[in-house]
């Protein structure tokens, strides 16, 4: 598929057998739709129209609202984060760093803000953690940086 849409990689993106498609105007996106469509039937794929959205405001696309200019968490992983327990174990830090770390994009510096938590689960030695003040600061500032409308604007067209 990435093949597919490469003339198109600068409004088309592509996931398995999902293609999101962003336009900044309708006369526009009407443009991008038939070319990424003729470029399809090119191919011998066929759109299923059971299964597609056209000219949506927002669109749900792999963890993210995408629209209006705007990119951002789906607000169900932002309550999955709000609700994240602090974590007693490597396992657990290892798990909220890694859905934190999917919205990276959203947190300047997000690796060195995450240094005290990584540095938690980088240790030999017992399976539990031991919570300094440092990685207290670290949680929070995460959560804090993911809670409060982390947002990126979208290429314009």
């Amino acid at each position: 598929m990435d093949k597919l849409l490469r003339p198109h990689t600068s409004y088309a993106a592509a996931y398995l057998d999902d293609v999101i498609i962003h336009t900044p105007d309708w006369g526009t996106h009407l443009e991008k739709v038939e070319a990424v469509l003729c470029t399809l039937r090119r191919a011998g794929l066929t759109a299923n129209p059971a299964k597609c959205a056209i000219v949506l405001a927002e669109a749900r696309y792999l963890g993210y609202i995408e629209g209006r200019g705007i990119v951002k968490p789906q607000t169900n992983k932002l309550e999955a984060i709000q609700n994240w327990p602090r974590p007693t174990q490597k396992k657990q830090v290892h798990a909220f760093l890694g859905l934190v770390g999917y919205y990276r994009r959203f947190i300047p510096h997000f690796a060195t803000r995450a240094s005290p938590l990584t540095d938690l689960v980088k240790a030999r030695g017992p399976d539990m953690v031991k919570w300094t003040d440092a990685a207290e600061g670290a949680f929070t500032d995460l959560w804090t940086a993911l809670c409060n409308d982390p947002h990126t604007h979208s290429p314009i067209l």
